[in-house]
């Protein structure tokens, strides 16, 4: 869990700075653990003073840190705070950093931080993490799993068809670390992508970006995607396609029963069940296994 909250956090860096927060994370058991300390500033900020190196091994401090903030617990768990130190929130998962953002903004602290930081400018671009084609694909490396959708017109029958299977489907992308990337267009004036990155909790909210045409071209080279054609493909979170997909889904359990065969995936099931995290019954939507008389589903797994 700590892995999958690490990563979570770490797509957001920028937002932690314009947010002045430090993560103190502690490992190991209550008796004798280590910490390390995490400050995230903006650029123009005055640097923290750190810690000194045998504080993160110092038992007492360690302990009475665990009890100030109520950190008991030899499980998971995780606190939110003010500048006072006290305890605003508690989390017994991981949670969406989009989730901590938008408590942290209601902080009478952060009020006056954001006004100030609203005269001066200060924002975070999201186009500035998707520069180049390398920068793009690491952001995914070992966190999210890429399920890519192209298509030469969004108004194509086929993208309208994978775009109906999609419907209600945020609790199960991402609980499985799926992220959907749609490309869109044939020549380069027309292309455009929208980058789509859920949850990790399975919540239905979707943070969505907008992808450059000069990277949309990029990627699709990356991938020997044609812009003439319809078609998808599955990016492990190793980086290597799982698989690809020339033809709709009519329903999204193929891909999941992929993802759901992967030994990886397997690791994260098995702690997500012994958190009771899952998805409501209806869990696949779409048509379903069964209803595919034409062979749509089909894929070209590797």
């Amino acid at each position: 869990m700590y892995t999958q909250q690490r990563d979570e956090y770490l797509e957001h860096v920028c937002e932690l700075g314009v947010r002045k927060i430090s993560l103190i994370t502690i490992f190991g058991s209550l008796t004798n653990g280590t910490m390390k300390m995490d400050h995230y500033q903006a650029e123009k900020d005055q640097p923290l003073k750190g810690m000194k190196e045998e504080d993160f091994t110092n038992q007492p401090l360690i302990r009475a840190l665990r009890n100030e903030l109520g950190l008991i617990f030899d499980d998971y768990y995780m606190v939110l705070t003010d500048f006072d130190m006290k305890v605003k929130q508690e989390y017994e998962v991981p949670i969406a950093m989009t989730a901590v953002f938008d408590y942290v903004d209601t902080f009478s602290s952060r009020i006056k931080e954001m006004e100030q930081q609203k005269k001066q400018g200060v924002t975070c671009k999201k186009e500035d993490k998707s520069k180049s084609l390398e920068n793009f694909l690491s952001r995914f490396r070992w966190r999210r799993r890429l399920f890519v959708i192209s298509s030469s017109d969004d108004e194509e029958w086929a993208y309208q068809q994978q775009l109906y299977a999609l419907t209600s489907q945020a609790c199960n992308l991402g609980l499985r670390h799926l992220s959907v990337l749609k490309l869109i267009g044939k020549d380069m004036e027309d292309m455009g992508g929208t980058l789509e990155l859920y949850p990790i909790n399975g919540t239905a909210t979707v943070e969505r970006e907008d992808v450059s045409p000069s990277l949309v071209h990029d990627i699709r080279n990356y991938f020997q995607i044609s812009p003439e054609y319809f078609s998808m493909l599955l990016m492990g979170k190793d980086g290597n396609v799982k698989s690809w997909y020339p033809s709709p889904m009519w329903s999204m359990s193929i891909i999941y029963d992929l993802v759901d065969s992967m030994q990886l995936r397997r690791q994260e099931m098995a702690i997500q069940q012994s958190l009771g995290m899952r998805c409501p019954e209806d869990e696949y939507g779409g048509y379903g296994h069964d209803r595919d008389p034409d062979g749509y589903h089909r894929g070209y797994g590797y």
